[in-house]
């Protein structure tokens, strides 16, 4: 065993922790021990150091040959997890070298070190066969572990399908089932091709006919929607949702105990203590994939929003309510990233209000907070809420929680996002008593300067009682809330502010953006205003901000053209960009500016906004827009609400605003990116896309047929 381990010069060689790797051998020894805590620590050695957060080393190579060797061994405990551990020495299916951040400065040094991570490639590629030779071993494990690795890493993929494929209808243990399925779908997504064809009648197959495993027919459902999405079965969502409920049945009969039977000792190790953190997993009755297999499923649809929804409504009227848990953060994520079809995904939402666990309430709420700007249907369902907490005397801990993170506070929120009058008083409230939160300027915009006369005061007299010397965020966030709902009375403050700002530039740019908003009624600001745009040693940030105050409350452009002809020569984006929204707003009076946008290349969608605005030429922005349109998605609301000041001398850009309103995917969801992580933490912005539709309804509607 081992033969030639002593013939390697190991001291010449080193990992992550010396450069001398003479213990890399009784690391290898350990996994062959048959103590299972010395198994424990070995592995967990190899990881630690040998193969140190992914990094290969030529230690790491030399191993290679070694840890086949055990792997192959019958009998030998633990043969899966050095299998894993090969599959990740190896890097995956192709090492990129633009993905390896090379250390050194030295180009030879650098030209080594990744040639180290092909080295390793081509060691565990070049006898993969073992691997096959492993799914028929004795250890459900080590089949379900080597199938894996086959999809991974064997460099020939014709053979190794035919060889999962054969393996089917042999293969009795669950999870080397799944494991088979997995590998199959991870070939033919690699390679369609070369295997599409001849991996979709397998998976169809186990879909149509997985028996009574249902979290195997599952598995193959989400490797078919991956590979294959034409060959879905009419019932596919049908089919998830029963294994969504044999879960649950599995789960509610289950009567394991919290803590698993010890079947080996406990080691100080990471291996030893996920190891644990897996068993206990299983001891709760949650060892089923199912959950993990749903999240998967909605990623494989993508786009198929016509399955993704059905899919959803029942696993939010699942009985479970921790797969409702779940189901509230995929509607989340899907409502935010998808179109919604109706109103049914958002009331089936809204109805975790009425359940009694509170961890089900504030999750709803989390997700109704993204979701507020199309969420009024379920305005009701979040009152109804609050006044049966109220009357049912339910109470929460505060405990490190912000009122906003309490679920009252949530629902508050939600409704203030939606600018419902029924959460004014709530406001008014929370902003005379607590110092106003980030959240302040969303929830004033929702309400607008209608509500100036209720919370109006209320920001006024905050201001007005902060010590003068108090310069921070708060006195910031009082003057655009301010500026947004426009209060008359507060006026003096607010220019006082910007008088007064002296050397704090925040809190100048945020008195001159209330100005801006305040518009024509702000005219006794105009002197000041002058002064700051006239002074030519200030920072252009500041003269641009100045300069679209003073445009807003006198509409004298030729007072503003200096300070923006200076913001226009930035060389910091931002500061362009913000020159180049003020000139836009001038129209025709920025004429002598033309000149100065049409000399940037490539021209961006600022310039091209603000040429059209201050031209009228159609024809000149338009191909600018149209570009722009599908190589940067994020700027389309802004491009559409251009189109529409166009009117019919938009009807070009028809086919691409067409084709925007039957998309079922909101503009900024790019699902080339969408993980099982991030797609269901990342939200996206629903306002943005909300008012894209709607210019985009208008933009057909100006250009009739076209």
């Amino acid at each position: 065993m081992l033969t030639g381990i002593d013939d390697v010069d190991w001291a010449s060689m080193g990992h992550a922790y010396t450069d001398s790797a003479t213990d890399v051998p009784d690391l290898l020894w350990g996994l062959a021990s048959e103590d299972p805590a010395r198994r424990d620590i070995a592995l967990d050695g190899l990881y630690g150091a040998v193969h140190h957060q992914g990094d290969v080393y030529d230690s790491t190579v030399a191993c290679i040959p070694f840890l086949f060797e055990l792997a192959s061994m019958p009998g030998l405990p633990d043969r899966a997890a050095i299998v894993r551990l090969l599959c990740s020495v190896a890097g995956g299916r192709n090492p990129d070298p633009a993905e390896l951040d090379a250390p050194f400065e030295d180009e030879r040094e650098n030209a080594a070190y990744v040639q180290l991570y092909f080295d390793a490639w081509a060691g565990v590629r070049e006898r993969a066969d073992a691997f096959l030779t492993l799914l028929g071993d004795p250890d459900p494990e080590v089949r379900a572990a080597a199938a894996e690795a086959l999809g991974e890493v064997h460099p020939h993929p014709e053979r190794v399908l035919d060889a999962l494929c054969g393996r089917l209808p042999v293969e009795r243990d669950p999870r080397a089932l799944r494991a088979l399925v997995g590998a199959i779908g991870e070939l033919a997504g690699a390679h369609p091709e070369q295997l599409g064809d001849a991996a979709e009648p397998v998976l169809r197959e186990m879909v149509l006919s997985g028996g009574a495993d249902h979290e195997l027919r599952l598995a193959a459902l989400v490797q078919l929607a991956r590979c294959a999405p034409r060959a879905l079965p009419a019932h596919s969502v049908r089919i998830a949702l029963d294994t969504l409920r044999s879960a649950y049945e599995r789960k509610a009969s289950a009567a394991r105990a919290a803590e698993p039977a010890r079947e080996r000792p406990r080691t100080d190790t990471m291996v030893s203590y996920l190891r644990d953190l897996e068993a206990t997993h299983y001891a709760l009755a949650d060892s089923d994939a199912t959950p993990d297999l749903l999240l998967e499923l909605h990623h494989a649809l993508g786009d198929r929003s016509d399955l993704r929804f059905p899919l959803l409504l029942g696993q939010l009227g699942s009985a479970d309510w921790g797969q409702r848990m779940a189901a509230i953060r995929m509607a989340g994520a899907l409502m935010t990233g998808w179109r919604i079809p109706d109103d049914e995904p958002l009331v089936a939402l809204a109805g975790q209000l009425r359940e009694p666990e509170l961890r089900l309430n504030k999750a709803a709420l989390l997700e109704l907070q993204y979701l507020a700007p199309v969420a009024r249907v379920v305005a009701d369902d979040v009152v109804a809420f609050v006044e049966d907490w109220w009357e049912s005397g339910r109470t929460e801990s505060m405990d490190g929680l912000r009122w906003l993170d309490t679920a009252i506070g949530r629902a508050m929120e939600v409704l203030a996002l939606q600018g419902d009058d029924r959460a004014l008083n709530a406001l008014k409230s929370v902003l005379s008593r607590l110092d106003p939160p980030e959240e302040t300027e969303r929830w004033l915009t929702a309400y607008g300067p209608e509500a100036g006369a209720e919370l109006g005061p209320v920001l006024h007299e905050r201001l007005t009682d902060l010590d003068p010397d108090d310069r921070g965020v708060t006195r910031r966030r009082l003057l655009d809330g301010l500026g947004i709902l426009r209060h008359r009375p507060s006026l003096p403050l607010v220019i006082a502010a910007l008088r007064d700002s002296g050397d704090d530039a925040a809190t100048g740019r945020h008195a001159l953006k209330a100005l801006a908003r305040y518009g024509t009624a702000a005219t006794e600001a105009a002197p000041l205003l002058r002064e700051r745009v006239s002074d030519a040693t200030a920072r252009d940030p500041d003269r641009t901000e100045a300069a679209a105050a003073l445009w807003a409350v006198t509409g004298d452009a030729e007072a503003v053209l200096p300070a923006l002809r200076a913001g226009l020569r930035s060389e910091r984006r931002y500061e362009r960009r913000a020159a180049l929204q003020v000139i836009g707003s001038l129209g025709p009076a920025a004429v002598s500016l033309a000149a100065s946008l049409r000399g940037t290349e490539p021209q961006g969608v600022d310039e091209a906004v603000a040429l059209w605005r201050i031209t009228g030429d159609a024809e000149e922005a338009l191909p600018v827009l149209s570009h722009h349109w599908t190589a940067q998605p994020v700027h389309r609301p802004e491009i559409a609400a251009c189109l529409v000041e166009m009117g019919p001398a938009a009807a070009p850009a028809l086919p691409l605003v067409r084709a925007e309103l039957s998309s079922p995917r909101r503009h900024r969801t790019d699902i080339t990116h969408e993980t099982a992580h991030a797609a269901v933490n990342v939200r996206g912005d629903v306002a943005s896309d909300e008012e894209l539709l709607r210019d985009c309804r208008c933009i057909v509607a100006a250009c009739g047929t076209g």
